[in-house]
Parts: structure tokens; sequence; C-alpha cells
């Protein structure tokens, strides 16, 4: 008996397999020839145009030979793409036994591994690679033993929802045993920033199916968030380069990825609040169903819900070389960004839980504030403030305070309009409360004037509202507000410059450039009875080689109110040794005003500090004076004691003494 097929297309008589998509079409023949009492089962097939998944395998020889009992089967296979023969597989099945029973040796070269890509799902795709070497099926047909040893070559994967893609080092060794291939020490490197890192782990499985991962991975410097917001619905996003360890377990399609690392530089982190599910919009409250009311009532349990997605589990150390910036209004550009060091925790699914846990310390950071579309001004943060998380990133608890400088004439604070002098003034903003609902206080300080002249000033301060009226004025116009209470152009020249200026500022500031160079201008008051020149002004910082720096802010007066020259504060810093401890500085600043009128003056100086960072006062004379430390004097043995004048029931302690000494 034979029978005969021609151009059969597999995808209609091969039962649907879950994540695959079979292509092709059939030839071939099965045969039952017999000769006297002797059968000769025989079978050839050859699918062409094999396609799995979309990826092209070419075509497949399929030779299968029974023995006359028709209980063991030899077992020949191919696959043939573009003349290479990347899998061949050769050896029997028997079902002498009530368990069939299988021997079979597959070799693979250069099979391409994309096709399995599927097996990922959302959570890990465009896995792809091209695998030689050998392995043996042995044993129960239904769960065989296997053993071999596999070489991955132009081998890689993608994370989506982090935005990652890896690529694994060539020859990289992957051990097959019974239910899990193995991962040995694989070097992996990241496709668009070429960082790297080790993975060393398991990807287990039953029968070829329900696949789990266990894999870990160590690195000194590896990114592993690399995302953006797109839709605007990111909870979070930006960019995380680590120092530590990760590690990837669970079910393929319900991952947990744990990270315990240093950040590294590069790391920005962006918080959109706008974007975060605040408390009030969860719900608490859930009617059950009838199905769960019958389980209550008769003590049955309700059947759990499986969990499907990805879990994330960042424990970060923070330092100076991440950035987080959390975005209040990203319409408006209402952001606060920062720099420094903390512990933070972030808990995180593809479902939408989002919860941060830790401190973080700012040394240093921008506060772009925006007001009703009249003030758009960027604050320095001052270090040593704080923000704590408790979970909520909204309710995270604020603690930080900025300042903006800029120049103004004081004379409409004190009723003196013979005042026509700008002088340095500080903006500062005390941010207090939680993220959701800060609690701003501003503040406002002359730092060249004199005590008496500042006291004199501060009283007319003193009252919250009048303090923050004042300070918003500032920040619109340039100029302390009038008595008429009218916003004159100074807002509109000030707010409109500050923007053109910023451009400016973004095309000569970079964190890699050796020079950084800004522009401010501050419009002249024109008002009868207070006119005040403005001023323009460069400020400028850069480096004349590894040891000399200049830092200066030079001003030309503009308006015609007084003739004055160029005005400005330079510094000029040498490091005199290599780790910059000790330095030397030469400056120009303008002098401190002491009474209402006095005119600009400068003061120059030259000037020597020395840092140390002690623990002990011993430390620090050790490093002060290098060879000398402290030590208890020992007595001598010639020394004579001193006479004993107490009575005997009186016992005096003799007291230690202690004084410098000198190897």
């Amino acid at each position: 008996m034979k029978l005969n097929f021609n151009q059969v297309n597999i995808g209609k008589i091969i039962p649907d397999i879950e994540n695959f998509i079979l292509e092709g079409n059939m030839d071939g023949e099965i045969d039952f020839k017999q000769n006297g009492e002797s059968y000769e089962p025989f079978a050839s097939i050859l699918i062409d145009n094999l396609r799995v998944n979309n990826f092209d395998f070419g075509v497949l020889n399929l030779n299968i030979k029974g023995n006359n009992d028709f209980k063991t089967f030899d077992v020949l296979g191919t696959i043939k793409n573009k003349n290479i023969e990347s899998l061949t597989s050769s050896g029997f099945v028997s079902f002498q036994s009530v368990q069939p029973t299988i021997d079979l040796d597959v070799k693979l070269n250069d099979f391409n591994v994309g096709a399995f890509s599927t097996i990922g799902g959302d959570i890990i795709s465009n896995i792809r690679g091209l695998v030689s070497g050998n392995a043996n099926f042995n044993g129960m047909l239904e769960s065989p033993e296997i053993n071999g040893r596999l070489f991955l070559n132009k081998a890689g994967l993608t994370v989506p929802y982090l935005n990652v893609d890896y690529q694994l080092e060539n020859n990289a060794i992957v051990d097959i045993t019974e239910k899990q291939f193995i991962l040995r020490d694989i070097e992996i490197t990241d496709t668009k920033y070429n960082t790297k890192g080790v993975l060393d782990g398991n990807i287990r499985h039953t029968n070829f199916s329900d696949w789990k991962m266990g894999i870990a991975i160590s690195t000194d410097n590896l990114v592993v968030l690399d995302t953006q917001d797109i839709d605007d619905e990111a909870y979070y996003y930006g960019k995380a380069f680590i120092e530590g360890n990760a590690s990837i377990s669970g079910p393929v399609d319900a991952l947990l990825i744990s990270v315990n690392a240093t950040s590294k530089k590069g790391t920005s982190i962006k918080i959109p609040i706008s974007n975060v599910q605040s408390v009030g919009e969860k719900s608490y409250i859930h009617f059950i169903t009838p199905e769960e009311k019958y389980n209550q009532n008769y003590n049955l349990s309700n059947p759990r819900k499986s969990y499907t997605g990805l879990e994330l589990n960042f424990d970060l150390t923070l330092n100076n070389d991440a950035e987080i910036e959390v975005i209040l209004d990203k319409e408006t550009g209402h952001t606060m960004k920062g720099k420094g060091v903390g512990n933070i925790n972030m808990e995180i699914n593809t479902l939408g839980k989002f919860n941060i846990f830790g401190d973080y310390q700012v040394y240093e950071g921008i506060y772009n504030f925006k007001y009703r579309g009249l003030v758009s001004k960027k604050f320095n943060v001052k270090p040593y403030g704080s923000i704590i998380w408790e979970g909520d990133p909204l309710r995270a608890r604020l603690n930080l305070e900025a300042i903006y400088n800029t120049r103004a004439n004081p004379g409409m604070l004190l009723n003196n309009t013979t005042v026509n002098q700008k002088v340095p003034v500080e903006v500062g903003i005390a941010i207090n409360g939680t993220i959701s609902n800060p609690e701003p206080d501003f503040n406002i300080n002359f730092p060249t004037i004199s005590s008496v002249l500042k006291s004199e000033i501060q009283t007319k301060l003193d009252d919250k509202d009048t303090r923050q009226t004042q300070a918003l004025y500032l920040l619109a116009s340039g100029s302390f507000l009038s008595p008429e209470g009218e916003l004159g152009q100074n807002a509109l020249y000030n707010n409109l410059f500050e923007t053109v200026s910023g451009v400016f500022d973004n095309i000569f500031n970079d964190e890699d450039s050796k020079i950084s160079m800004g522009v401010n201008y501050v419009a002249p008051d024109t008002t009868p009875g207070r006119e005040t020149d403005g001023n323009v002004g460069v400020t400028t910082s850069f480096n004349l080689n590894e040891r000399i720096s200049v830092n200066g802010n030079l001003g030309v007066p503009v308006g015609g109110i007084n003739d004055a020259a160029v005005v400005g504060d330079v510094e000029i810093l040498y490091r005199v040794n290599d780790d910059g401890t000790l330095n030397m500085r030469v400056f120009n600043r303008e002098s401190d005003i002491n009474y209402v009128g006095e005119g600009i003056g400068y003061t120059q100086g030259i000037g020597v500090s020395y840092q140390v960072d002690f623990d002990t006062f011993n430390e620090l004379i050790t490093k002060i004076f290098k060879n000398a430390k402290l030590t208890q004097e020992k007595s001598s043995n010639n020394d004579l004691p001193d006479s004993d004048f107490a009575p005997e029931f009186i016992k005096f302690t003799e007291r230690k003494k202690l004084k410098l000494k000198k190897k």
C-alpha cells in the first residue's frame, strides 16, 4: 500500500501550536511494502519553503523506516537552507514497551532561533541568533533526557518595556540538560550605548512548554532603562546606567526583574506627576459577584487570578552621576531636577503599580518656576535639600530651597526716590509639603549690603503676603512693585529676553564642554523719580588647563542714567596640587553697600585655601604635619616621685598627659 501527496499546505493539516505559525508545501509518500511475511514500512516527506513564524528555514527532508513488527522506527531528518544543513537528526523511536522511547542525535549548524521569539510574548522580544552544536534526546518519548552543548552567535534579545536591546558575545556557551538550558558567564552588550555585563543562569521548561527564567546579571556599567514619554502615559521614563547586580526570574509571561545597584554617569530618571495615578483615583470598593458570594457561604476558596506582565523592583543607590527630575506640568515646563545622593526603591509593574520608597538629598539642581504665564525663571537649588518618598510618588515630602539671582533697585521698598542704583538680589523660595501639594514660601535677600541697611529693608518685607507679592513682581518685571501696583513693560522685556537667552545658554552649555556661557539682560527703569540703569551681562566659565579655571560675570550698563564703565566679578582659580586640596584665588568683585545711595565700588584680593577631610583630631594633625602625631608621654625610670603630702585617707587620681611628639 502506498500513499502519495503533493503540494499539501501544512498550515491547514497541522493542529494549531501555541506561539507558532507553520507554512510550507509538503510532498512525499508513505509505503507499507510486504515481502512475504516481512513488512517494510517507509515514509519520505519533503517540505519546501518551510516557514516558522515568518522565518525561512528552507527545505525539510524526513525519512522514517520501520522494522518488521512496526515497533521500532529509524529516523533521519535534515533542514537545508541556502546549501547549509542547519539541522541534522538521526536515531530511532521505539514502541517495544508500554512507554515509547527515543534515542535521537541532533546536530545544529547556524540554526536560526529567531522563530522562537514568540515564546517571550510582549515581555521579551526580538530573540535572535544562530545556534551550532550537538544534543542527544534519550529516554521516554514524552519527557526524554536531553544532554548537549550549544554555541550561540549573533544572538540577542530586547526588553520592550525598558526599551533596551542586548547582544550576546559570539561563541556563547549554552549547556542543555533534561529540563533546562544553562547559560555560563556570557558577556552581554547593549546595542545602543555599548555598555556591558555578564549573564549567568538558566532557562527552564516542561517538555518545551511552561518556560521559566532564572538569570543573574553583574556589571560595572550597563544600561537597564532607556524610555521616553511618547504617549504621555508613562509613570516614569529616562535612562538608567548601573553598577551592581540584576536578576530576571519567573515565567516568561510574568517576569520579575530585580535590580540592586549604584547609578552611573548618564542616569536620568523623570517622574511626570500628571501621569501618576493618585491615591484618590484608586478604587477601594469591590462588589462581590454571585459566584464569590456562593463560595463565601459554603467556605469555598475563590480561584486566584494568575498575574501576567512584568514586575520591576529597582533598589538603587543614587550618586552625583544620576539626575532626578520631577515634572510638575509638562505643558508649561514647570519642573524640578537635581543631582545628589540617596537610596530609593521603585516597585513597578505593567498593570499600573508604581511605588517609590527612600530618601534623596539634593546637592545641586534647577527649579524651573512658572507662574500664570507671567513668570518663567530658573532657580538654583541650594545643596542639602531633601525629597522623601514613602510609597505614593505624589505624597513625597519636600524640603528644598532654591535661589534666583537678579539685580534691582531697593529704593521703592524704602520710599526713597533718590536711590537709582541696582544691587544684587537673591529671590529664594522654600518648598515644603508634598509634590502634589507643595507649600512655597518666598524670601528676598540682599547679599552685598550692610547688616544695618539690610535690617531696614527686611522690616518692609516681614509680612508674608507682601513678601510674596514683591517676589513675584520682581521675578516678572525685574523691579519691586510700585505704589500704583502696575505691571510695566519691564516684565515683558525681561521675560522675552530670558526665553531668548535660555536658547543661547543651551547652545553653549554642555556637560562635556570645557566652556560654558550665558547671557542676561535687566531692562532699565525709566519711570520718573526712580530711573535706574539696565544691564547687559555675560557669564562665562572655562578651563585654561587642568589646573587653571576662570569664572566671570561681566556687564555693561545701558540706559544712560549713570556714567559707569564695564562692571562685573572675575575669579581665577589655580589648583596647586593634583588632588585639588590646595588652591590659590585672585578675584575682583563688587564691594558691599553700607548705606543708601553709595556708589559702586570694587574689591580686589588674593587668597589661599587648603582643604582637609578628617574623622579625628589626631588624623587632622597627621595630615597637616605629615609625620607628626599625638602620643602619650612615657615616664622615665630616673624621675623621682613627688612627695606625698596627702593624708593616708585621701587618694588622688593621676592625670594622663599628652603632648605633640615628632618621630
